[in-house]
């Protein structure tokens, strides 16, 4: 129980999903973001309501490489 009362504070354990095809889930949110990268997510639930993949602004933890759409200023500090 002690688990459940940590998890709900810092991390909730299973987040609402709509897949493209239609089908309801509960994914952990290491599998969301493996699916919102494979463009398989049609909604999934925020704590402020449904999020629309393509209309909302949705966040991965994929990392843009330096060639990607990116298009402004390199303001990464190069240390040697």
């Amino acid at each position: 129980m002690l688990e459940h009362v940590f998890l709900s504070k810092t991390e909730r354990p299973y987040i609402d999903v709509i897949l493209k095809d239609g089908t309801y889930h509960h994914f952990t949110p290491r599998v969301l973001n493996v699916l919102l990268e494979s463009h398989r997510v049609h909604k999934f639930k925020r704590s402020g309501g449904w999020a629309t993949v393509g209309v909302d602004a949705v966040r991965t933890s994929k990392i843009m490489c330096t060639d990607g759409p990116y298009s402004g200023p390199n303001r990464r500090m190069v240390t040697h």
